[in-house]
């Protein structure tokens, strides 16, 4: 396996990597021009968070590309992912072009991380853990369930200009020092991923020229998961649940608070706390700079947690570390202004 410091400094590589962000620029900005040339666009409605239509379906780009680019960088991926991934992905296109039944949508993802759990998680725990039978299927079950309420809760995270785009760079790129600090080969499908969105960001960013839609942010989704996975097996398992934290605390706490005032919480809204944010004064710049803020402490916790062999007095501190940033979104500012 090629070293860290060795990957970074072949030619080749190097060379590579150049022409993928090169290729990726220039496949986000023609797909762009002929989503809005088809129509292909995602009009505002009463929770909508843009005021005029927006390219939708990068994802139909973005996920191509990370493919690519990750097998001419080297590297390999296991038949289960990619089926799974092409469930997801298929699904998810036909949900942007023409909106179809949550539960049908929600099938599909359950058949998709039942293969995944099924081929992945099984053997990991023949092999790590003795359990019985029952005690095996009750924990694939909870795997399954985990892993599609992950990724249709960073869907649900996908509500503004930017907001995915950084907590995917935020991931990735984290992910890639760890494996640095640990002395590892370097993960390609992280980095793929973060050259990718990387450049996706220059679009994305408010104000936004074209939207990840379900078919960028539910196979993402998969694929940071996929990553956090990892992490977790290899016994960082505290640390790969402190990085994606603050997406996992706005998506829990708002589905929470839906049950208990008894609204129909399987329906869309917009009432996730950087929504709020939105309508209590804040703009889409506001929102992800400290969306970025929160994320470097989530870093520095997670990288403390991996130091300190999971010393869980890290994700308290990672969930106050939230808490105050979930408290402020959620307060009106003294300008009562929504800027785009």
């Amino acid at each position: 396996m090629q070293d860290f410091y060795s990957f970074f400094f072949d030619g080749v590589i190097l060379f590579k990597i150049s022409l993928s962000i090169l290729l990726s620029f220039i496949a986000i900005y023609f797909s762009k021009t002929f989503f809005y040339r088809i129509g292909f666009v995602d009009k505002p409605n009463i929770r909508s968070n843009h005021r005029k239509p927006i390219a939708l379906g990068a994802g139909i780009i973005i996920i191509p590309l990370i493919l690519f680019i990750s097998l001419k960088l080297g590297f390999v991926w296991k038949k289960e992912i990619l089926l799974c991934l092409f469930i997801l992905f298929i699904i998810s296109i036909l949900d942007d072009i023409k909106n179809i039944n949550p539960l049908l949508r929600l099938v599909f993802h359950f058949l998709s991380i039942s293969i995944f759990v099924a081929s992945y998680f099984y053997s990991v725990l023949n092999e790590t853990i003795i359990l019985n039978t029952s005690i095996k299927l009750f924990c694939i079950l909870a795997f399954i369930v985990s892993i599609v309420w992950f990724i249709n809760g960073f869907n649900f995270m996908d509500g503004i200009d930017g907001i995915t785009s950084v907590e995917v760079i935020f991931i990735s790129l984290s992910i890639i020092y760890f494996q640095f600090f640990l002395e590892e080969s370097i993960n390609i499908l992280a980095l793929t991923i973060f050259i990718t969105m990387t450049v996706f960001i220059y679009f994305n960013w408010s104000p936004a020229s074209i939207f990840l839609g379900d078919s960028g942010s539910i196979p993402l989704g998969f694929l940071i998961i996929n990553l956090l996975i990892d992490l977790a097996l290899k016994g960082y398992w505290l640390s790969a649940f402190i990085l994606p934290l603050y997406y996992i605390m706005d998506t829990s706490l708002t589905l929470l608070k839906r049950i208990y005032n008894r609204k129909k919480f399987w329906q869309p809204h917009s009432e996730h706390y950087y929504q709020v944010a939105l309508k209590n004064g804040f703009s889409h710049i506001n929102v992800n700079t400290f969306i970025i803020l929160v994320n470097i402490g989530l870093f520095f916790l997670s990288f403390c947690a991996l130091l300190y062999e999971n010393n869980i007095t890290f994700l308290i501190l990672g969930i106050g570390w939230c808490s105050i940033f979930l408290y402020y979104f959620s307060k009106k500012q003294a300008k009562n202004e929504k800027h785009n």
